[in-house]
């Protein structure tokens, strides 16, 4: 049995060439080890593939014809499409253009000028993270140290 990605289209050149990039998310019903690390433990991976089949009680991935990755069906509690490959990821210049005090310290300034909009109201995090210039998960992160957002 073979599937493939859904609404994703190939070019086939030859047999099992394909110019799709693409990846699936698979999470695991306990730890399991990192095909790439065998001192790691996972519940989950990310692997590149254009193509699954199953055969013999396993999973098995495939990248334009070559075999990537196999899998015992029974440690397998989920497989899902990841939709982020292939996307570009900002360079460190470019988050520091768009958020310029991304990872300079905390002033006691900033803590009261932040706790100041979150007592008036103001739980935007992307508000909040414009008028300080960093991240909204930073605002997030910065909240949650003081007490006063929850990460979970």
């Amino acid at each position: 049995m073979i599937y493939r990605m859904p609404n994703v289209t190939a070019r086939m050149a030859a047999m099992g060439d394909s110019t799709v990039r693409a990846a699936f998310r698979l999470t695991f019903t306990d730890y399991y080890q990192d095909p790439n690390d065998s001192d790691v433990l996972r519940r989950a991976v990310t692997i590149h593939a254009d193509r699954i089949t199953f055969d013999d009680g396993h999973l098995n991935l495939w990248l334009a014809g070559t075999h990537v990755g196999e899998f015992p069906l029974d440690i397998i509690e989920s497989v899902c499409p990841h939709d982020d490959v292939g996307k570009k990821r900002e360079t460190p210049e470019e988050l520091r253009a768009r958020f310029p005090r991304m990872g300079h310290p905390w002033s006691p300034e900033d803590d009261a000028r932040l706790l100041a909009l979150y007592q008036q109201g103001e739980r935007d995090f992307d508000t909040l993270g414009k008028q300080f210039g960093r991240k909204p998960s930073a605002i997030r992160s910065r909240l949650a140290k003081l007490g006063l957002e929850s990460l979970a």
